[in-house]
């Protein structure tokens, strides 16, 4: 069993997180590595092999330990990319829905991992192409929006060739359930269990009061035209983006791996939402 340690190495706190992470693999004779620009973070005396590239880290572990927030989860994502190799998020963010291990629980949720008691999540992954080419792929979300206009943009979706709608709108955003309490949320999305089989696509910013976001099975292919002259972006999870002209057409499927998190025996989406986004808290009684 070997771990491997990524993360975000200007978060407050990291420091000290990954010297008890550390000083517990060492007591209990458990192999590590970890990502070289933590080298200056960490004040235990290491053999320098022990400390690698990203890529690296990732093909050498067995389990892979995301140390920040939900950004630096989606960042040890694309490392990890179709490895399999299961990962633990440690939340020093603020929500933190993927990374939901608090720092006051790592030696407690280590020992439950070296012991076998724990659970896989398996996370759908979305792929995006466009022209049969390849763009890349995101957990939370694609995103296509306008990009040098202020002027909205006008799209056509599909959905398995079946014609879902066309709308004028800032841009459109195509969702897994685990996005769906990211940008899909405050764009009016629903909230959905990140172990459902679903796509969502949800209007951003739409000119109508009839579209609104669609939920569809994850096992057929969205397809976005653009209809109107603007150049549009596309993004993925906030991170990779690519501007094209029109007319062009977009198509998101499901990738044909998933994304393996590590929750406890115990763990429950609906506790995280409860903590995390106040979900059925009544507001009446806070005004009392």
């Amino acid at each position: 069993m070997t771990f491997g340690i990524l993360g975000n190495k200007t978060k407050p706190g990291i420091s000290g997180v990954i010297s008890e992470i550390l000083e517990f693999l060492i007591s209990n004779n458990i192999d590590f590595y970890i990502h070289d620009k933590f080298r200056e973070s960490v004040k235990l005396k290491l053999p320098r092999g022990k400390f690698l590239p990203g890529k690296k880290v990732m093909e050498k572990s067995d389990f892979i330990i995301s140390i920040g927030g939900d950004g630096t989860f989606l960042n040890s994502a694309r490392i990890i990319g179709k490895s399999g190799k299961p990962v633990i998020g440690i939340n020093l963010g603020t929500l933190g829905f993927m990374a939901d291990i608090m720092p006051n629980q790592i030696k407690q949720v280590l020992k439950e991992i070296v012991s076998g008691k724990y659970l896989i999540a398996e996370l759908c992954m979305l792929n995006c192409s466009v022209g049969g080419k390849h763009l890349f792929d995101a957990l939370n979300e694609i995103v296509i929006d306008k990009c040098d206009s202020i002027k909205m943009v006008e799209l056509e979706i599909f959905y398995n060739k079946d014609f879902v709608g066309k709308f004028y709108a800032d841009g459109v955003l195509i969702s897994s359930p685990t996005g769906s309490t990211g940008y899909s949320l405050s764009s009016g999305g629903p909230i959905v269990s990140p172990i459902s089989k679903v796509f969502i696509i949800t209007p951003i910013s739409p000119h109508s009061l009839s579209f609104r976001p669609v939920i569809v099975p994850d096992d057929g292919k969205i397809l976005i035209r653009t209809v109107s002259r603007e150049n549009v972006r596309i993004t993925s999870d906030g991170y990779n983006s690519i501007v094209q002209k029109p007319p062009v057409e977009i198509c998101i499927a499901k990738t044909n791996y998933s994304l393996k998190t590590i929750k406890r025996l115990n763990w429950s989406y609906f506790s995280t939402l409860n903590k995390k986004l106040l979900w059925g808290e009544d507001v009446r009684k806070t005004r009392r």
